[in-house]
């Protein structure tokens, strides 16, 4: 049952009160009624009947006054909460197109501003950094944190998007935490390297039942806002078994936060006065996120702070049933992955990410194939005398071509069929599952380059 709005709460207790009112004037006149009765047995003479009756008839005049003026603010009343009923729905359906335009809106934003970031973050990593010395290279390092700050705050808006909207359903199942952990830290390696900050983590064997993707946006909103807070020194994550459940907590030697706003920095926008200091501004939203999941989530979150000499930020997740034994690297320093060659198909009609993402695949190592289109791929392999590997394309090409049509075009021109991922900038969890039921991995644009340097490991080793 949804709240009533003020206004609401008043009309209906101004009209309850007359109803009460006229429940008692309808008393009121029965026990009048009962006494001239009364009065007359008492009395029984033929005056005594007329006083009795002239008495009455006042006594009926005064009450049906009352009653027909009681009736009149009564219907005065009904008319006002139907005024007030109609203006309420009214303004809500304004609220509901209002919500539905934003959805939209930062939908489409969401594709508009991802392409040239996307392009951006690509041609920066293509940049051999043994050619650079001196300022050139910390500029680099800048111009990469930068990136990585304004991408991590597209995504907090569109997760705030997703929340509002209420389009976010829990998918619970088991799986081991360092499918998470050693996934999406090392993503985070080169952001922290390039902020002077050394980021370890310490991986788990224990398994967990939640939901894989938005325990990620947790994890990925504490981990950034540890390094926007470090000035200096190292962020360390990892877990720790309890009684109720698995601790995951991200550490930092950061700037701390006083105890008086120990809560507050979880409700939306708001900042702590002193966190001019941090090395990024933001907008208030990471931990706002941190919340809202961990409640939708049903997880406990836990927070610790010294002043001057860090933070600690956690979440304690239930405890999921394994299926097999997890694989756990112990204790790594994010960042350090290796990749073997491999000949690569991009398919991208956007010629910024297609060059790019070139460009950044031939930086480590590998060969790839860059087209506009399917067709053009498999013209560019077999003029190579090359075999895909791995392809990798966007969702929406031109010509209203998807993705997924695109790679199976690819793959029937071969004797067989390579894995392939797509890049998307779509938020839809809908397309989401529907893709990974075809098996693609899903990259999300701006692409983050750590999990795409290791997804092309993993490719490598089967």
């Amino acid at each position: 049952m949804k709240a009533r709005t003020p206004r609401a709460l008043a009309a209906a207790t101004s009209m309850a009160r007359l109803r009460a009112e006229n429940r008692a004037l309808k008393k009121s006149v029965r026990a009048l009624m009962v006494r001239v009765e009364k009065t007359v047995d008492d009395q029984g003479s033929a005056f005594s009947w007329f006083q009795a009756a002239a008495s009455l008839e006042e006594a009926i005049r005064q009450r049906t006054e009352q009653y027909e003026q009681l009736n009149l603010r009564l219907k005065r009343e009904l008319e006002s909460r139907r005024e007030i009923e109609l203006a309420l729905k009214q303004a809500k359906a304004v609220a509901d197109r209002a919500n539905e335009t934003k959805t939209r809106f930062l939908a489409a934003a969401s594709h508009d501003l991802r392409q040239p970031l996307s392009s951006a973050l690509l041609f920066l990593e293509s940049i051999s950094e043994p050619a650079l010395k001196g300022l050139d290279l910390d500029y680099l390092n800048k111009a990469r944190v930068a990136l990585a700050s304004l991408s991590n705050l597209l995504d907090t808006l569109l997760d705030v998007a997703r929340l509002d909207s209420g389009g976010i359903e829990p998918q619970y199942a088991d799986f081991p935490v360092s499918a998470v952990l050693d996934r999406i830290v090392p993503e985070f390696g080169s952001v922290a390297r390039a902020a002077g900050l050394q980021l370890d983590f310490v991986s788990s064997s224990a398994w967990v039942r939640t939901d894989m993707h938005l325990l990620e946006t947790v994890l990925r909103n504490l981990i950034s806002n540890a390094i926007r807070y470090t000035l200096r020194g190292r962020i360390l994550v990892g877990c720790r078994r309890r009684r109720e459940g698995l601790l995951i907590a991200v550490h930092d030697t950061g700037i701390g936060i006083e105890r008086e706003h120990m809560e507050a920095i979880f409700t939306a926008y708001y900042q702590v006065p002193a966190g001019g200091r941090a090395r990024t501004s933001g907008i208030g939203l990471g931990l706002s996120i941190v919340e809202r999941i961990s409640t939708l989530l049903s997880l406990r979150r836990e927070v610790g702070s010294i002043p001057g000499r860090g933070s600690m930020f956690a979440v304690v997740v239930p405890y999921g049933r394994p299926r097999g034994r997890a694989r756990s690297r112990g204790t790594a320093a994010a960042g350090t992955i290796s990749t073997p060659s491999l000949a690569v198909a991009v398919i991208d009609d956007d010629p910024g990410v297609r060059l790019g993402l070139a460009a950044t695949l031939v930086k480590w190592g590998h060969r790839p194939i860059a087209a506009a289109t399917a067709t053009e791929a498999v013209v560019q392999f077999i003029g190579a005398d090359l075999t895909p590997d791995f392809i990798i394309s966007d969702y929406h090409l031109d010509g209203s071509i998807k993705g997924d049509a695109a790679i199976e075009e690819v793959r029937r021109e071969f004797d067989r069929a390579p894995p392939a991922a797509i890049m998307t900038s779509d938020p839809d969890p809908r397309l989401h599952a529907a893709l990974r039921d075809k098996g693609f991995a899903l990259l999300a644009k701006p692409l983050n380059l750590a999990e795409l340097r290791g997804l092309l490991e993993r490719i490598g080793r089967q």
